[in-house]
C-alpha cells in the first residue's frame, strides 16, 4: 500500500536546522570543499551501499526516555537513498512522535495477525511505502510474539530492516535477540551517560544475548548521544564520555541539537543541519558495517570510531 503524507493543522511550519546565512554560505562553498572531505563522503556512501548474503536487521533503541524516531527515520532514508535493495523501517514506540510521523505518513501498516508474507506483492498490501526503496510498518511494542510471527518472515524481503523503539519494550527486546547490530540513542547529558554506562556494564537487566558474549555484543553496538535541547546539560563531559564508550568496543557519535529535528514532525533531509546529515550518514554506515562484519570499520573503509 502507498502511505499518505501526514498533514494536520497542528503540525508546525518546518524550520531549518541551519540558519539562512549558513545554508547560503554552505551552498557557495560546496564546489571548493577540501579533497579529504569529498573522499570521506564517497567512502561513507560506499559503506552504505555494501551488500550481504542475507538481509541485515538493525535495532535503534532509546535509553532514558530519549526520542529516537527522528534519528531512525533519517537513517532509514539515508540507507534507502544510497542502496539498491529495499529498506524497511519498523516503529515500535508507544509515544509521539512515532516513526511513522517522522517519516511523514499516517498509514504505516501493521505487523498484526493479518500480515501476509507469502510474497512481496502480498506484503505491499500491509506495509506503507514512504519513498523510493523505503517502506514502513508499525507494531505494538508490547507484542513480543510479533517479532517471530511478523518481523522475521517480513524482513526476508528487505536488504536492511531498522527496528525503532524503547529498549524495555518486549517487542524491541525480542528483536535484539537476533539483531545484527544495535544503535543506542541516549541523551547527551550526565543522566544519559549513566544509562549508557549501565548498558555497557551489563547490569541494566536487558541481558547480552549474542552468542559470542559481551565483547561481540559491544562490537555490534553504536551509541548515539543526542542533544535534544541546546546546551541542556552544561556540566556534561562529552569528551570523557565518548572516550569511555569507545574503550568498551562500541562506536560512539554525537548528534548535536538540530532545530528541525527538535520540532517533532516529519524530518526532511533538505531541512536538517549539515552536521546532522554527516552524523546520521556515519551512524548508518557504522551500524551497517558492524551488522555485516561484526566489527568497526577499519582504515580504508572509512574513519574509525573516535570522540568527535
Amino acid at each position: 500500500m502507498t502511505a499518505t503524507p501526514t498533514s494536520t493543522p497542528s503540525d508546525p511550519r518546518p524550520v531549518s536546522g541551519d540558519s539562512w546565512g549558513r545554508r547560503a554560505g554552505r551552498a557557495l562553498l560546496r564546489p571548493f570543499r577540501p579533497v579529504d572531505e569529498v573522499a570521506e563522503a564517497i567512502t561513507v556512501a560506499r559503506g552504505l551501499q555494501r551488500s550481504s548474503a542475507t538481509g541485515r536487521r538493525i535495532v535503534v533503541e532509546h535509553l532514558d526516555g530519549t526520542e529516537s524516531a527522528g534519528a531512525a527515520a533519517l537513517m532509514a532514508r539515508a540507507l534507502a537513498h544510497y542502496r539498491w535493495d529495499r529498506v524497511l523501517a519498523v516503529g515500535a514506540s508507544p509515544h509521539e512522535p512515532t516513526l511513522a510521523r517522522r517519516l511523514g505518513t499516517d498509514a504505516p501498516g501493521s505487523l498484526g495477525t493479518g500480515l501476509d508474507t507469502t510474497s512481496f506483492e502480498a506484503v505491499e498490501k500491509s506495509v506503507g511505502r514512504v519513498g523510493n526503496r523505503l517502506w514502513t510498518v508499525g507494531t505494538d511494542p508490547g507484542d513480543e510474539e510479533a517479532h517471530l510471527r511478523g518481523l522475521l518472515p517480513l524482513s526476508r524481503f528487505f536488504g536492511v530492516t531498522l527496528v525503532e523503539g524503547p529498549q524495555e519494550a518486549p517487542f524491541v527486546a525480542a528483536a535484539c535477540t537476533d539483531a545484527h547490530a544495535r544503535v543506542l540513542v541516549a541523551r547527551s547529558t550526565r543522566v544519559g551517560a549513566l544509562a549508557v554506562g549501565r548498558f555497557l556494564d551489563g547490569v541494566d537487566g536487558t541481558g547480552l544475548s549474542v552468542a559470542g558474549g559481551r565483547d561481540e555484543e559491544l562490537a555490534r553496538t553504536v551509541v548515539l548521544l543526542s542533544e535534544e535541547e541546546q546546551g541542556e546539560d552544561p556540566g556534561f563531559d562529552a569528551a570523557r564520555t565518548e572516550r569511555l564508550i569507545a574503550e568498551s568496543g562500541a562506536g560512539v557519535l554525537r548528534l548535536a541539537h538540530d532545530r528541525h529535528v527538535a520540532q517533532g514532525s516529519a524530518v526532511r533531509a533538505r531541512r536538517i543541519r549539515e552536521a546532522t546529515q554527516d552524523t546520521v550518514l556515519e551512524a548508518a554506515a557504522q551500524a551497517l558495517a558492524r551488522a555485516i562484519d561484526g566489527r568497526p570499520r577499519q582504515d580504508g573503509e572509512g574513519r574509525q570510531e573516535h570522540g568527535l
